[in-house]
């Protein structure tokens, strides 16, 4: 095909050159317009199957809170049916407020014979869980629980010391000598924590499976290895080649990525180096950032923009691809309203597009989840042949109509789809819209979409775009 249909094509996320013969890709299946577009991707997903749930989880609206994380990893271990209601910690509801003594996040509700019970505070859910839904067993059995009982109840003595070093570097009226003080007693633990690893016989916290200690530990973990180097100069995670400072928690992280149960609660790399930046801003007094505040937002927003680019080249799994689908196709107007809005509520540093732009922003949508579906093979039928014809003659005319409006496309039109493509990248955030997989794949295709479309902009305006 001719190189301006280059938005026909993915190649794993990676995108084409615009001028380059393709003589290696997918062909991009075209995708229907409104209103049949949503209705004929949604087909292309697999028949749900999953039993009624009996356990609701609350948890915070932006997916940021450790305690929630435990909880949420407790739930994808066992594998049980959950439903997730979103709860806004700057605004709650009053019935959730009602519900909780506490009115904190993380709270479950238990349904079973009839009942409910409402249970809250994290480690409290982790027990209750575990007594009503025993297997897999996330703790060892009576006899030899001691070491794991001991584990979990130093989790929040590391915390402590983690949280204390790193407030500690961004004080100006602490000295040095009582930051290097802090940062030896998070040395010592993070020491014990690898021995405790070694004694149990890794690669988890206490042996050969995902446990509570885990989960209590996780959340904290996570986020340290991502924005301790950002903000307070710590690797607790080696360079690439370099070798590990501690072997065991190294050998944790990598057993823990690999884990199933935790490819829809993980946070990413390029999620917690944002909220890095957005937590300087957030906290920032009378809204004027620091001098170190203001280098710590440099170091997180150039992290943050080096995993964008390196997402473009990142080649999906058909898990994660249609992971990603699963949740353009379900909340698509949701992301059209934030890339529109006039008054962002977060990120309002992130520049958004016109509200006349809105159906831009769908069209690249469902293009993305088109793309990503084909990645995940739901795009053809079971013979590997042409899409399934469930759509019918009216279903092929809004398919040609699609293909007209996208080659079509004006400069400036495919000026607006990159920026809405690069928009919605980094407004995406793991694990609060979808797991960590799923959105480096749903990154990848939008980055590539970014590119070819820059490169039509500036092919078909002459090089004034």
């Amino acid at each position: 095909g001719g190189t301006e249909e280059a938005w026909k094509f993915a190649v794993m996320g990676i995108a084409i050159p615009i001028g380059l013969a393709v003589t290696t890709a997918l062909a991009m299946p075209t995708v229907p317009a409104v209103p049949t577009r949503w209705a004929a991707l949604a087909r292309r997903l697999p028949a749900s199957s999953a039993p009624t749930p009996a356990i609701t989880l609350y948890r915070d609206t932006n997916g940021w809170c450790p305690f929630c994380e435990r909880v949420w990893l407790q739930l994808e271990t066992k594998g049980l049916p959950y439903e997730e209601v979103l709860i806004n910690l700057r605004d709650k509801p009053q019935w959730y407020k009602d519900m909780v003594p506490t009115t904190l996040v993380p709270a479950v509700k238990i349904r079973s014979g009839g009942t409910e019970e409402v249970v809250w505070e994290s480690d409290v859910i982790l027990r209750r869980l575990e007594e009503l839904h025993p297997e897999p067993a996330m703790l060892p059995p009576d006899g030899e629980r001691a070491a794991a009982e001991a584990l979990i109840a130093e989790a929040g003595n590391l915390s402590s010391a983690g949280f204390r070093f790193a407030a500690a570097v961004r004080n100006a009226s602490v000295t040095q000598e009582e930051v290097a003080s802090l940062r030896a007693a998070f040395e010592d633990g993070l020491d014990a924590l690898d021995a405790a690893i070694a004694e149990g016989g890794g690669p988890f916290l206490c042996g050969g499976s995902v446990g509570l200690a885990d989960a209590t530990y996780l959340p904290f973990l996570e986020r340290w290895a991502v924005q301790l180097p950002l903000t307070s100069g710590f690797a607790l995670r080696p360079e690439e080649g370099e070798p590990p400072r501690w072997p065991q928690i190294e050998g944790w992280f990598v057993a823990m990525a690999e884990e199933p149960a935790y490819a829809r609660v993980r946070g990413d790399t390029y999620s917690w180096s944002a909220a890095v930046a957005a937590f300087q801003r957030i906290f920032a007094t009378n809204g004027t950032l620091s001098d170190a505040q203001r280098a710590v937002s440099r170091r997180a927003d150039g992290a943050a923009a080096l995993e964008l680019r390196r997402s473009a080249q990142a080649a999906p799994s058909a898990a994660a691809a249609l992971a990603a689908a699963e949740k353009i196709i379900a909340n698509w107007e949701a992301v059209v309203a934030d890339a529109t809005a006039a008054e962002p509520l977060s990120q309002a540093n992130l520049q958004r597009l016109e509200e006349e732009d809105g159906a831009a922003v769908e069209l690249l949508l469902a293009d993305c989840a088109a793309r990503l579906l084909q990645c995940a093979g739901r795009w053809e039928d079971e013979a590997g042949g042409e899409p399934a014809a469930e759509g019918g003659e009216e279903e092929e005319e809004e398919r040609a109509l699609c293909e007209a409006e996208l080659l079509g496309l004006e400069p400036l039109e495919h000026k607006v789809r990159a920026d809405a493509a690069r928009l919605v990248s980094a407004r995406l955030c793991a694990p609060r819209d979808m797991g960590a997989d799923a959105a480096e794949a749903m990154r990848g295709v939008l980055m590539a979409m970014a590119s070819e479309s820059e490169g039509l902009a500036w092919r078909k305006s002459g090089g004034l775009l």
